[in-house]
C-alpha cells in the first residue's frame, strides 16, 4: 500500500518536537516497521528542534521512500543546507522527553541513519532534511549526508550546447497546469532519485529515469524561449504558444523519459513508489508534451493541447 500524503503540518513551538515523534512512531507501526522507531524518533527529534531553533514557520514531517526503506523528511522555510556541527544549540523546555538526545546537532541523525541529507524545494524557498532511520546505531563513525540542490548532476562535464539544433513549436500550453505538472516531476524525481542511491539493484529503473532526466536538465539549459514558459507560468497565464530551438537530441530523450514515466505509473506507483500516481489531467498533459518532441523531431506538424488549463475544483 502506497503511503503517500503522510504529513503532517506542525505548530512552531516546543511541543512539535513530540508531536512529531508521536506521529512518525505511528505510521511506522502501520507499515510493520517497529524495528525502526527508536532510530526514527531520536533523529526527528533532533531535526524539528533544528528547525525550530534556525528557521521560521510553516514547518511539517513527512513519511516517503519505500517500505522497506522508509524517509523521514522535516521540511522547513529556511533555504540554507543544514550545517553539520559538532554540537548545536539547546533550546529549553523542548518537552519532557530526554534532553541528552538534544544539542547533539546532525551528528545524532546521522548515527542512526542508513542515509541522510538535505533538498531544497523546487521554488528554491524552503527545503528538506531527511534521513533513512537505522536499527543500528554508528557510534564509531557516521555518515556524511547527501546535501544537495534541486539538480547536482547539471555539475557534470558533458556539453550539448555546441551541437545541431531544431525548431519546436508547442501550441496552446497550458501554463497553470503545466506548473502543476512541474512540481509533481519535482517530487517525482526526488523520489526517484533517492530509490536510485539507496538501492540501485532492486531499483534498475529508477536509476535509468534518473539519468535521463539529467540528460533532459542539460538540453533543457542550451535550449532557447523556454524562459517565455518560466514568465507565462509564474505571470498564471492560461496558455501560450511557445517557439523553442533545442538539442537534435531532445526528441529522443523526451519520448525515452515519457515511456519511462509510464513504467514508472505501471512498476513501482502502487507497489514500491509512495508518490501515487499523478490525476490523469496530469498524465494526459506530460504525454501531449513530451510525444509532440517526438512527432516534431520526425518532421510532423505540431498539434495544439486542448485539453483544459487548470486542474477541475476538488
Amino acid at each position: 500500500m502506497p503511503l503517500s500524503k503522510r504529513s503532517l503540518v506542525l505548530p512552531a513551538s516546543p511541543p512539535s518536537v513530540k508531536l512529531a515523534r508521536s506521529w512518525v512512531s505511528k505510521v511506522l507501526e502501520e507499515i510493520g516497521r517497529e524495528d525502526l522507531v527508536d532510530a526514527a524518533q531520536l533523529g526527528v527529534s533532533e531535526l524539528v528542534t533544528n528547525a525550530l531553533i534556525h528557521s521560521q514557520p510553516p514547518l511539517s514531517v513527512r513519511v516517503r521512500g519505500t517500505v522497506d526503506h522508509p524517509r523521514i523528511e522535516v521540511v522547513d522555510s529556511s533555504p540554507v543546507p543544514p550545517q553539520r556541527a559538532p554540537v548545536a544549540p539547546e533550546i529549553e523546555d523542548v518537552d519532557e522527553f530526554n534532553m541528552t538526545t538534544f544539542g547533539r546537532g546532525l551528528d545524532l541523525v546521522a548515527m542512526m541513519s542508513r542515509r541522510w541529507g538535505s533538498d531544497l524545494a523546487h521554488d528554491g524557498r524552503s527545503k528538506s532534511v531527511w534521513f533513512e532511520p537505522s536499527g543500528l546505531a554508528k557510534y564509531e563513525s557516521h555518515l556524511e549526508g547527501e546535501i544537495f540542490d534541486f539538480d547536482p548532476d547539471l555539475l557534470g562535464d558533458e556539453d550539448v550546447s555546441e551541437g545541431p539544433r531544431m525548431p519546436m513549436r508547442l501550441l496552446g500550453v497550458p501554463a497553470k497546469l503545466f506548473g502543476e505538472m512541474r512540481r509533481y516531476h519535482f517530487e517525482v524525481r526526488r523520489e526517484l532519485r533517492l530509490l536510485a542511491m539507496t538501492a540501485p539493484d532492486d531499483y534498475p529503473l529508477a536509476t535509468q529515469i534518473t539519468e535521463i532526466f539529467v540528460q533532459a536538465d542539460r538540453e533543457r539549459r542550451s535550449s532557447a524561449g523556454i524562459s517565455r514558459l518560466d514568465k507565462a507560468i509564474a505571470d498564471g497565464s492560461d496558455s501560450i504558444d511557445l517557439d523553442y530551438h533545442v538539442p537534435a537530441s531532445t526528441p529522443t530523450t523526451m519520448a525515452r523519459i515519457r515511456d519511462l514515466l509510464s513504467e514508472v505509473y505501471r512498476a513501482l506507483s502502487q507497489e514500491h513508489l509512495l508518490s501515487l500516481r499523478p490525476p490523469d489531467l496530469i498524465v494526459e498533459l506530460e504525454t501531449w508534451y513530451f510525444t509532440e518532441f517526438e512527432r516534431q523531431g520526425v518532421g510532423e506538424k505540431p498539434q495544439r493541447w486542448t485539453g483544459p488549463t487548470s486542474m477541475p475544483p476538488a
